[in-house]
């Protein structure tokens, strides 16, 4: 039985789709007049401006000479009569020259005088040496010697014309003639004045005839360093992944008359000279203002900065300082007292509860800081640690370096190294780091600007460990404590107000007043401070950890998030208002 036909196939058996669509597998035929097909037109790639060749620079010593230029008819009429001449060529460069006239930068600049003056002094001469009239006789011109003069007066250039008809080839003198003519008095070169009418190429060219004295300025004082400003801090680590606190320190030890730094004195400038002879003035170098700072001296001739005690030198703002060392052997307890120094304090044992430690420099403990308060002007190195008890405090302009927190208040203007933080309130304007040994950030609040990495944050324990990251949080807590104050005061200065008038009363309402004022300074600088922050481009804050435990929690921006299960190897930041884990 045959297959009926599909719906397709009737479709197609009607006339009109037959006409519609031919299908034909035969080759059309090529008749002769048409000949053989011509091939596919390919179209030219188009390439982008990155992938296209680019033209050569033009070269800024080079004047380009068109064709129809009166200086290229000049040259064809000499070859006519010479039967031969070298090609005009208009070059800034005197490659004999003890120093070149220009740089690439001012022949590029100089080329719109020299083009004026070459197409002015060309089309005079060709106006000259072209016959007025079909009848009037022979031109017999001599040869002609054109100056050019820089710009700035140091160079003199000359570009000779051939004589035309019987006119007498080039000498010296017309060279000598010409440049007297244009004033040219110094620094000529008699060799060129000499040799020019023996070259061969001596027409059609520019050379070089004199050259000037650029002037000389004077090179200003300098400060030659024996020490270095900026010392970089280290951390000794041992094979165990330890590192030795006892070692750290940046303090550079020196003794009195010793040489800190060089002042090399200023030198005097040399006037130049132009090409017309006109004295080119010139400048004196300055002297170098030498860092001077507290504890140092000039020595005699002021030509050296000495020390003028011993102790340990550091660059602050603009001068070197030498601060005093306070060594004590012992401990900080009721036989030193509490210690209070204007330059670096070195602690060899203990600091013991209750005792209090303020230097305007470096400050080192060798020992354990127990319940004390610890403020430094400079860096604070603990080879030890902190056992705080909840009362130990840690303020520290610079970095702070500790083997270990534990139950106390940190403080630093800069950034925090340590092997392990426990139960702390730790505040940094930078950057936290407990990457080393142990690593590890259990309890607490930590706040950073920046950057915290720990090897483990939080414990098994699931103890809650708060991690922040933004802003400057040394000024925000103490902008904190202020507002605080700020309502004491005000709540304490409501309540004098409704005592009766009395000399005593107004003295309090004064001390107040006043305290009230300076705080609102206080706090106005801190708004200032924190504007200025937010003001930079600041990098995106992170926190990296090798291990999170649970009951860990992270803050950024106006994000948080709670880290319920352990988790490895990531990194949090804020993304469009959210912090992500990276791993």
């Amino acid at each position: 039985m045959a297959n009926k036909p599909s719906f397709l196939t009737k479709l197609l058996e009607f006339q009109f789709f037959k006409n519609r669509f031919k299908f034909s597998r035969k080759k059309k035929a090529v008749s002769p007049e048409e000949g053989p097909a011509e091939p596919p037109q390919h179209r030219p790639l188009k390439l982008s401006e990155h992938q296209r060749r680019g033209e050569p620079p033009a070269d800024p010593f080079e004047l380009e000479i068109p064709i129809d230029h009166p200086l290229q008819q000049l040259w064809r009429l000499r070859r006519d009569e010479a039967g031969w001449s070298p090609s005009p060529s208009l070059r800034l460069e005197a490659p004999d020259a003890a120093e070149p006239p220009f740089t690439p930068e001012t022949a590029a600049a100089e080329q719109t005088g020299v083009k004026l003056a070459v197409n002015s002094s060309a089309k005079a001469r060709l106006g000259a040496a072209l016959p007025k009239t079909e009848d009037a006789p022979p031109v017999s011109l001599n040869a002609q010697v054109m100056v050019y003069t820089a710009r700035s007066g140091l160079s003199a250039w000359v570009l000779a014309y051939p004589p035309v008809g019987g006119g007498a080839e080039l000498a010296s003198q017309d060279v000598s003639s010409a440049l007297a003519g244009a004033k040219v008095t110094y620094g000529i070169d008699e060799e060129l004045v000499k040799t020019l009418p023996e070259k061969e190429d001596r027409y059609f060219h520019l050379f070089l005839a004199a050259q000037g004295q650029a002037p000389v300025p004077g090179k200003n004082g300098v400060v030659e360093d024996l020490y270095p400003r900026v010392s970089k801090q280290s951390l000794p680590v041992d094979e165990y992944d330890r590192v030795d606190y006892t070692a750290v320190g940046n303090t550079q030890n020196i003794e009195k008359d010793a040489v800190i730094c060089n002042i090399l004195p200023p030198t005097n400038g040399v006037p130049g000279r132009n090409v017309l002879g006109k004295e080119l003035p010139t400048t004196n170098g300055v002297p170098a203002a030498p860092p001077m700072g507290r504890n140092t001296k000039m020595s005699e001739d002021g030509s050296q900065l000495l020390a003028g005690r011993d102790g340990s030198l550091e660059f602050s703002g603009s001068a070197f300082q030498v601060n005093p060392v306070m060594d004590i052997s012992g401990n900080v307890d009721y036989s030193t007292g509490s210690v209070n120094f204007l330059g670096d304090v070195h602690i060899q044992g203990d600091v013991c509860s209750g005792f209090t430690v303020r230097a305007m420099g470096t400050v080192k403990v060798d020992g354990v800081v127990e319940s004390a308060t610890i403020e430094a002007g400079g860096d604070l190195i603990l080879a030890k640690g902190v056992q705080g008890n909840n009362q130990a405090v840690l303020r520290a302009h610079k970095d702070i370096y500790a083997k270990y927190l534990e139950n106390c208040s940190v403080y630093a203007r800069q950034d925090l190294y340590s092997e392990a933080i426990i139960g702390c309130n730790v505040y940094s304007n930078a950057s936290v780091y407990a990457k080393n040994g142990r690593g590890a950030i259990i309890g607490g609040k930590i706040w950073a600007a920046r950057l915290v990495e720990a090897n483990a944050i939080g414990s098994k324990m699931e103890v809650r460990t708060t991690i922040t990251i933004g802003g400057l949080p040394c000024e925000d807590f103490e902008r904190a404590l202020l507002l605080e104050e700020m309502a004491r005061l005000e709540k304490e200065t409501q309540e004098v107000e409704r005592q009766p008038s009395n000399p005593a009363r107004t003295s309090r309402l004064a001390k107040l007043r006043m305290q009230a004022s300076v705080n609102k300074l206080k706090l106005r600088q801190y708004d200032k401070n924190l504007e200025a922050y937010q003001a930079q481009n600041q990098k995106p804050g992170r926190v990296t950890f090798d291990v999170a435990h649970a009951g860990t929690r992270i803050k950024m921006e106006e994000d948080l998030m709670r880290i319920r299960t352990e988790t490895r190897h990531s990194t949090a930041m804020a993304i469009e208002g959210k912090i992500r884990l990276m791993t």
